[in-house]
């Protein structure tokens, strides 16, 4: 469907936000036939479901919360994936260092790892323990002072731009679906049954309208925002919370295995080798609700901060700023629980702003496919469709034309089809989100060189 021919056109649910859940919910929606329309003001999974620490987890830390609910239902749907999506996911091992002075002493740690494998309902490789002496020579450098030993348990890694790009190729294989990136909702208003959406083009400014039976916003942390732009009756919701990451080189740690590090400040951060790179994060930072979030960037406190959690585990090693290949980070969505905006949310939940018209905040990356089947069952309900839970389970009919930038050959061809299929406006998307690159310094002269020919044309 060309989008100059969308002015005027109708569709049975229009989903406002192109991150991980407006993708879970487009390719739920298409694969039960529906003729649904995707909506996204900057490129497809450029913001929060970005920004992620490429993880597909049910969340180890949740359980000291007692949790259990939610770890439960993420390690089912990690899992899941594993198997939908081998070309994005991949299951590896973390290993988790104690020392005396941790919040997680070693038993504790291994009755944690005993539950966790549990609640995966034992699917999970199975975790094991190890003493001082086991984890020095698996962890070369690492701080022997005050260490007590180690766990080592299984979790589920991620190309988080892969994924939910492929959930929207998946979905365009029903040729009466349309996602459109780089568009944005001016305004939309309900006549006679119908909402009537006001749309942009963002890099043209062009201009069109169409009609849908059902409106869903899946805006993450930029609910609010939009809310209030668009005219809603609507009392915020989200308390918003900055997490950065940092891509080192790969020679930057002799680290063969992720590992999760426990802070000072109670905090835990992730160090995960992959994509030819070692992945560090994340933070955790409070942000003014008035605050810019699109497209925002590291603070060098969180650069320092992250560098300095990395030397205090390795203190040989001496990673510093040189180290860092590139660096990012996105504004988690967390829900307000109860009247004290302090309490959050990692559950998702639902809100109806008018008849049907629904708005999903929260939850997780991993859970996406849940959230979207949630809100797609209350939605099919009222238009009087009949749900079906298993459809979201099948396999990808159709994925992206590059699917490991490390392991597939960057070719001139390949990048003409990307451009060509995959709905490519900037040198950035093809380049961060496409390919999935940390960086260009690890590819070939002759990738190189076809990136180079290709990056005239933008």
């Amino acid at each position: 469907m060309d989008r100059k021919n969308l002015d005027g056109e109708h569709f049975q649910i229009a989903i406002i936000g192109g991150g991980i859940v407006g993708s879970g919910l487009f390719r739920d929606q298409a694969l039960h036939g529906l003729k649904s329309i995707l909506i996204e003001q900057a490129d497809f999974n450029s913001q929060t479901s970005a920004g992620s620490s490429k993880m597909l987890h049910g969340g180890i830390r949740y359980l000291e919360n007692l949790d259990f609910a939610l770890v439960f239902e993420a390690l089912q749907e990690k899992n899941l994936w594993l198997k939908l999506a081998p070309h994005a996911t991949k299951e590896i091992p973390f290993m988790l260092p104690v020392y005396k002075n941790s919040k997680w002493r070693l038993i504790f740690v291994r009755i944690g790892l005993f539950l966790y494998d549990l609640l995966s309902l034992f699917k999970n490789t199975s975790h094991r323990s190890y003493s001082k002496k086991q984890t020095l020579e698996k962890l070369k450098g690492i701080k022997a002072t005050g260490l007590t030993g180690s766990g080592l348990y299984y979790d589920g890694v991620v190309d988080d731009h892969k994924l939910g790009l492929d959930c929207i190729y998946d979905g365009l294989n029903n040729e009466s679906c349309e996602a459109l990136n780089y568009t944005k909702l001016m305004k939309f208003e309900k006549i006679n049954g119908k909402f009537q959406l006001k749309l942009k083009n963002v890099l043209t400014q062009e201009e069109l309208s169409i009609t849908t039976d059902a409106l869903q916003f899946a805006t993450g942390p930029f609910t609010d925002i939009a809310m209030k732009e668009l005219g809603v009756s609507w009392s915020p919701i989200i308390l918003p919370s900055k997490g950065s990451h940092l891509w080192l080189s790969k020679d930057s740690l002799d680290v063969k295995h992720a590992m999760v590090l426990q802070t000072n400040d109670s905090r835990v951060i992730f160090v995960i080798p992959q994509r030819g790179a070692i992945l560090v994060g994340t933070t955790e930072i409070p942000i003014d609700e008035q605050e810019e979030i699109l497209d925002i960037k590291p603070s060098d406190s969180e650069i320092n901060y992250l560098l300095e959690v990395v030397n205090e585990y390795f203190p040989e090693a001496n990673v510093s700023h040189r180290h860092i290949l590139s660096s990012f980070c996105a504004v988690r969505p967390l829900v307000k629980t109860g009247e004290s905006s302090a309490k959050v949310s990692r559950n998702h939940k639902i809100y109806e702003i008018d008849e049907n018209a629904f708005v999903i905040a929260g939850g997780k990356y991993t859970t996406f496919r849940k959230m979207a089947e949630d809100l797609n069952r209350k939605t099919f309900k009222i238009l009087g469709l009949k749900y079906n839970k298993d459809l979201s389970k099948s396999p990808f009919k159709r994925t992206s034309v590059i699917s490991n930038a490390i392991d597939d050959e960057i070719t001139i061809d390949k990048l003409n089809k990307i451009i060509k299929t995959e709905k490519v406006h900037t040198y950035e998307d093809l380049t961060k989100r496409r390919l999935s690159l940390t960086t260009e310094s690890n590819l070939s002269s002759s990738e190189k060189d076809a990136l180079e020919a290709i990056k005239k044309r933008f």
